[in-house]
């Protein structure tokens, strides 16, 4: 009996030492390889095993997956999802941006960097990558941090034993990846030279593995020896060359494969996918259809030459097994390059408080994005190792820190009197208190000024900052808004405003601050009463004004100029006092002064949905509360009445019908999304003053010399409107816009023209 019970057992071992293995290969290609997905999903559906796997680049990606455990259909969704669009993009998502660390907007469409180590370097004109790192940096250590340390490092240990290709272009040779993190291999494997950022082993930069081997086929038979394969290949157009850019490099860089699996191996499943191209991975759902039924049209064969079967449920128990016998994903220990103690300090700060606590990865997410915005940190390359000893990942971070002035110039070229130009400088500091300088420099038609901003980020258990600001602005109006200057008069309205402004922000959430300040201002307005420019002199008001207050502000707009997604919410509660000067024209003293102390309360919305829709309708509504009193003539009423200007054309045309110190208005955008780039815009808003500013003419002396006062009117007596039509193109680092408009005061107010750049100013002392 006992003879007999070793004879099974060996005729059980020996069987299982020769069953029928199967590898499966995964070519590049790009989204195309979407594909891979459904050649997966016929396989596993009909019992066919998967002992192997081997993949470059999206291959790469796929492969590992399944390595892991992943199901087709995980794979699908994961690829269809808005996190892996962020890692294509480089975006960050609006619940990790930290609003409260961004600087007002300016005008810049493009910038660059004068490292301050080395006054030879100059950087950020064009970008080392046309993809962001920062998405893939930490998703791609969550993504795959658990199967590697399950793993050993080794990637025999996985679900499913994998390897994956990368490219040495020094050594001009192709680099097989068998061990280490599995994150790094795959990030290497896929990185597509110009589009992704490489990653560097032993001081060499690794790019797309399909440089040099698309299609790892020998390294599924050096390495596994299988009795069957399968390979998967997925390929473009043919040799017709094609307008997409991104097709262009890769016939350039990619080096030519023979897609071939010799008939004694195995069988080869070939797709090409002329429509799909290199980054369309919103085409996955149906590339992978493609892959399934390819491969079910051909199951039949396959199951004529692959003997052994492994039912799906037998599958489906082992890879619940293997998932729940992950480490959990949570930190302790935090090791930290490249960066000073102080720097050192302030980032370990950031993650925990105390040394002995433990920190999830969705903890890290968000001080990761946090470090990273608006920073002196450049980028921040994290890597987690298993630590046997607690259960906890040590956390190891490679900061890289910038030593450099940015410099941004930008501004508008117009077809109408709004030109501008913008030059910018910043720099930062990071240490035990980090911040940041700004010195903004604005010069056009309409808008001219300086600004100088600091913001100081102590590290302290609820983030904040205390900044300073000093700025000064010219900002003329004149009435004639002819195309290229032609008839152009000269500014019938002048203001001149100096600020000087404290305040304290902190964080609500990631995309909201409030900011409490204070600030004296210098507000001079030079004007004529009449339009007649009779006089020689301007009339002037001056006001020196100290006010306090709170800003609170909501901001998850897609762009700063014509905005199609996002919300914006904004609310400006201040207490004024101050006095104010008048000097009639021609006269060289302020002969007149009067004290003012008012209330003035603003809020503003506006919400964009994110639909997928190419017609989606935006809405807008501002609401402005004040108790002040009028000045001493209607002119200087008028200009210290609070403005409604919610399109850019608006901010430069003086309308004295859309000026008042209390209104409601409203309005509606309709858009059209042309593609991603383009889209048409109609705006409509209605205004409505509480009280109407009246012009009263009154005489003095012998009656020969005429005034003019404000009065109010009646409640809720006028309403105006305004409306204008745009089709705009939102390129990466400029918007471009051609409109046309209308107002309802004064008749026959239309305008049109060209914009390309960004018609935005500094914030003044009520802003």
């Amino acid at each position: 009996m006992k003879n007999l019970l070793y004879t099974i057992i060996f005729l059980f071992v020996l069987s299982s030492a020769t069953a029928q293995k199967v590898g499966l290969v995964l070519s590049g290609g790009g989204a195309r390889g979407a594909a891979h997905i459904g050649v997966i999903k016929a396989l596993e559906e009909n019992n066919i095993p998967i002992d192997y796997i081997t993949g470059t680049s999206i291959g790469a990606i796929i492969g590992s997956l399944y390595a892991m455990g992943y199901t087709p259909d995980e794979m699908l969704e994961l690829i269809l999802s808005d996190e892996f669009g962020y890692w294509q993009t480089g975006e960050v998502e609006y619940d990790y941006i930290y609003y409260f660390k961004k600087p007002e907007d300016t005008p810049q469409f493009m910038n660059f960097s004068l490292n301050l180590k080395d006054s030879t370097l100059i950087g950020g004109i064009l970008p080392g990558s046309f993809i962001s790192p920062i998405q893939m940096n930490q998703a791609f250590m969550a993504l795959y941090a658990q199967s590697t340390a399950k793993a050993a490092w080794n990637f025999d240990n996985l679900f499913v034993p994998f390897r994956c290709m990368g490219a040495d272009v020094y050594g001009k040779k192709a680099i097989t990846f068998r061990n280490g993190d599995l994150g790094d291999a795959v990030r290497a494997s896929m990185t597509f030279p110009f589009v992704f950022k490489p990653i560097w082993k032993d001081g060499v930069p690794l790019f797309d593995g399909g440089i040099y081997d698309n299609f790892p086929i020998k390294v599924m038979k050096e390495d596994f020896d299988p009795d069957f394969i399968l390979g998967s290949a997925v390929r473009g157009g043919g040799l017709k060359p094609s307008e997409n850019p991104m097709s262009q490099i890769e016939t350039m860089i990619m080096q030519k494969t023979e897609y071939v699996v010799p008939e004694e191996d195995g069988m080869l499943i070939e797709m090409r996918l002329p429509d799909v191209f290199l980054l369309d991975f919103y085409k996955a759902k149906e590339v992978m259809q493609i892959g399934y039924d390819r491969t079910m049209a051909i199951i039949d064969t396959i199951k004529a030459r692959v003997n052994r079967e492994v039912p799906l449920n037998d599958v489906t128990d082992r890879r619940k097994a293997y998932k729940e016998s992950l480490p959990p994903l949570k930190f302790k220990n935090i090791y930290v390059t490249g960066v000073t103690d102080e720097q050192r300090h302030y980032i370990t700060a950031q993650l925990r408080r105390n040394m002995d606590d433990e920190f999830t990865m969705e903890e890290f997410r968000r001080a990761y994005f946090k470090m990273l915005t608006y920073s002196k940190i450049k980028e921040i390359i994290p890597s987690a190792i298993y630590n046997w000893k607690n259960k906890t990942f040590d956390l190891y971070l490679s900061v890289q820190v910038k030593d450099e002035i940015k410099v941004s110039i930008g501004g508008n070229i117009s077809s109408h009197q709004a030109n501008q130009l913008f030059l910018g400088l910043e720099y930062q500091s990071l240490g035990e208190i980090s911040a940041d300088y700004n010195a903004n420099f604005q010069m056009g038609n309409s808008f001219s000024g300086i600004s100088l901003d600091s913001r100081f980020f102590p590290s302290a258990r609820i983030p904040g900052y205390v900044g300073v600001k000093f700025a000064y602005s010219n900002k003329s109006y004149s009435q004639s808004q002819s195309l290229f200057y032609e008839d152009v008069v000269p500014a019938f309205i002048k203001q001149r405003e100096s600020l000087f402004r404290f305040r304290y922000g902190f964080p609500f959430k990631s995309n909201s601050k409030m900011e409490v300040f204070a600030g004296l201002g210098m507000l001079t307005d030079y004007y004529y009463q009449t339009p007649s420019f009779t006089n020689l002199d301007f009339d002037a008001t001056k006001y020196n004004l100290f006010n306090t207050g709170f800003r609170f502000e909501r901001n998850s707009l897609n762009f700063k100029q014509y905005p199609t997604v996002g919300r914006h919410q904004l609310i400006v509660a201040q207490y004024v006092t101050g006095k104010e000067y008048y000097r009639a024209g021609g006269k060289r003293r302020f002969n007149y002064h009067r004290s003012h102390e008012y209330f003035r309360v603003k809020g503003t919305w506006q919400n964009f949905p994110n639909t997928k829709r190419k017609f989606s309708l935006g809405l807008m509504g501002e609401a402005v509360y004040s108790n002040g009193q009028f000045s001493s003539n209607y002119t200087s009423s008028i200009l210290n009445a609070s403005a409604f200007t919610p399109t850019p054309h608006s901010k430069i045309s003086f309308n004295e019908a859309f000026r008042a110190n209390s209104y409601i208005a409203a309005g509606m955008i309709p858009i059209l999304k042309l593609n991603n780039a383009i889209h048409f815009r109609f705006e409509a808003y209605g205004f409505v003053p509480l009280k109407e500013i009246r012009k009263e003419a009154y005489t003095i002396g012998d009656g020969q010399v005429t005034y003019y006062r404000a009065r109010y009117g009646d409640y809720f007596r006028k309403y105006e409107y305004m409306g204008e039509a745009a089709v705009v193109l939102q390129l990466p680092f400029v918007s471009v816009s051609l409109f046309a408009n209308g107002y309802s005061y004064p008749k026959h107010n239309f305008n049109f023209g060209l914009n390309i750049g960004y018609l935005i100013f500094d914030s003044g002392f009520f802003d």
